[in-house]
């Protein structure tokens, strides 16, 4: 993305990377994050387009731009900005499937009125920001009960990555250690109770693949050879233990989860409504030439869906982290 090279996303203030989904005013060319673009609801400099203003990496307005005509300033019921569609418009120009219906104010209608430990149930929806339905429920069960125990399937399966994916960073790193706690000892006890069984197994492996760990698997023969071993059954009742033991803290996970994202989620609302309560101006929701528009829900709720909602890539640094370390 070279000519994006150095350029900040206006609405998040985060340098443009490779492999970012970049979407431009059809206006004034502005770039923005798409989902940057959709939580604002308009282009950033949507109060210079009557002056001309065409983006050119600097914030400058060029010297031969013209004005733009036929009611540039376009907004919706709730004032915010509605991008212009021109049919002669260059593919790639203006941002795709940008459609009135995903303005921050709309997405979660269907919660308002509805509120959980207080505070309105939309900023639940805008925290959690995906799968809302299964997760609004879930917390109006938990409301006002001292026992939060549920059950999540995600978590089952996919353990602390999925508290990961969740952004709940903390919790997620303390059960992926507790989980990796619980491997490495099974390999010392393993290693220290039945060295036998472990130098059979380290030798059919490196007659099979060369001294290196492939997707080949044991044979008949490979396993009556590791049985031969005179601790065999030791060997055998670490792997159940640690395994068992691995499956009850899964079990965990999936039970408390739920609980644990409910928390974060109901500290995260509550902290905001503090500081804009108290005043304080929050960075993120600042667009410099935009229109003085996202103010008290408006900001909330833009702040809470930037803040909250999934992420893929604490999860993947979690799970390249321990398969390095499983290699040492």
């Amino acid at each position: 993305m070279p000519v994006l090279e150095g350029i900040k996303c206006p609405v998040c203030k985060n340098e443009f990377t490779d492999g970012d989904d970049v979407v431009y005013c059809p206006d004034c060319g502005t770039p923005h994050h798409r989902e940057c673009y959709k939580m604002a609801g308009h282009c950033v400099n949507a109060g210079l387009h009557q002056s001309g203003f065409v983006f050119d990496g600097s914030g400058a307005v060029k010297k031969d731009a013209a004005p733009v005509q036929s009611n540039p300033v376009n907004t919706n019921a709730e004032g915010f900005y509605i991008p212009r569609q021109d049919s002669g418009a260059k593919s790639g120009e203006a941002p795709a499937n940008t459609v009135p219906a995903m303005q921050m104010p709309d997405l979660f209608k269907q919660y308002e009125g509805d509120t959980i430990d207080g505070e309105d149930a939309k900023f639940y929806a805008a925290t959690v920001k995906t799968n809302t339905k299964r997760f609004i429920g879930v917390f109006k069960k938990f409301e006002g009960k001292k026992s939060k125990l549920g059950w999540n399937w995600g978590a089952f399966f996919f353990g602390p990555y999925y508290l990961l994916f969740r952004k709940m960073y903390s919790q997620g790193i303390g059960f992926l250690v507790i989980q990796t706690l619980i491997s490495y000892l099974g390999s010392f006890f393993l290693s220290a109770k039945a060295p036998k069984f472990v130098e059979a197994t380290e030798s059919i492996v490196a007659a099979k693949t060369g001294g290196t760990f492939s997707s080949m698997g044991f044979t008949q023969a490979d396993l009556a050879a590791m049985q031969k071993a005179a601790d065999y059954q030791t060997a055998i009742n670490i792997l159940m233990i640690t395994f068992a033991a691995l499956v009850v803290i899964r079990i965990i996970t999936a039970l408390v989860a739920d609980g644990m994202y409910f928390s974060m989620v109901k500290n995260m609302i509550k902290n905001i409504s503090k500081r804009l309560e108290g005043g304080e101006v929050i960075p993120m929701v600042t667009f410099g030439n935009a229109p003085a528009e996202l103010t008290g829900d408006k900001a909330k709720m833009f702040f809470l869906a930037r803040r909250g909602g999934t992420s893929l890539f604490p999860a993947l640094i979690g799970y390249l982290a321990i398969s390095i370390l499983s290699t040492l």
